[in-house]
């Protein structure tokens, strides 16, 4: 694993310049999350009960290049005050066999590692659709499965017959709940029902432009505000045996 973290870490120079505003004013930021988000696996996976997600989709015309035409799968609560996701539309050129270059498994795959954010590029994380709940791994959906442990990864992708049935994420998005809430006020994300199929979707390059499409389409039937009351975050609607989200989570 340590040749695997080290491989990464080259890998993310591609992503160096995106991570130059990360200073160590923002060490604490980084890692209390990351360790927070390994206990919320510990206790989920203890469970085996799906996780609470949700899509944020970027809205056409946000600016930010780093998170521009972004879906992000957000996270079950890590227990701080920020809150998490992976970006699960962007895969990177960096391809499976140049970061596993002693695995003859993967020496020969095509398929290519995910940037989910730009915060601890250098850690690795795997999301996997499996009916066999991976030992540790936080479910997410039925039968999609989060793993952060390094000595499970290797594993799941060689045993992975493609990139749809396991994929690799370098790194994770985080905001604080304040921070968050702003972008949502400012229109800069549309909330969305999380969905598997869009998460291992063939064509990644396709699932933003559908999912703001679908995001439009449930804003257009919303009721309309009156002029003058404060904007409220977008509803969603789950399905009546699934998890509910707490629409007042990112008001808090």
């Amino acid at each position: 694993m340590r040749r695997l973290c080290g491989t990464i870490a080259g890998a993310g120079l591609e992503h160096s310049r995106l991570m130059k505003s990360f200073g160590a004013r923002s060490l604490l930021l980084v890692l209390l999350p990351a360790l927070a988000l390994v206990a919320a696996v510990a206790i989920a996976a203890s469970t085996r009960n799906p996780a609470q997600t949700y899509f944020l989709v970027a809205q056409p015309d946000l600016p930010d290049p780093m998170f521009r035409d972004s879906v992000v799968l957000m996270l079950p609560p890590t227990g701080t005050p920020l809150v998490v996701g992976l970006i699960v539309n962007k895969p990177t050129k960096v391809k499976l066999s140049e970061l596993f270059p002693d695995d003859a498994a993967l020496k020969q795959r095509p398929d290519t590692a995910f940037f989910g954010g730009p915060v601890d590029i250098s850690q690795p994380l795997a999301l996997v659709r499996t009916t066999h709940a991976p030992d540790g791994a936080m479910p997410l959906f039925k039968d999609v499965y989060l793993d952060l442990k390094a000595r499970n990864i290797t594993g799941l992708l060689t045993n992975s017959p493609s990139g749809q049935s396991t994929r690799l994420y370098l790194g994770r998005a985080q905001w604080t709940d304040d921070q968050l809430h702003d972008e949502m006020l400012e229109n800069s994300w549309y909330n969305v029902p999380s969905d598997p199929q869009y998460v291992f979707s063939a064509d990644p390059a396709t699932v933003w432009r559908t999912l703001v499409a679908r995001a439009q389409a449930i804003e257009t039937s919303a009721p309309r505000l009156r002029d003058g009351q404060p904007p409220q975050l977008l509803r969603v609607t789950w399905p009546s045996d699934g998890p509910g989200l707490d629409e007042t989570a990112l008001d808090r």
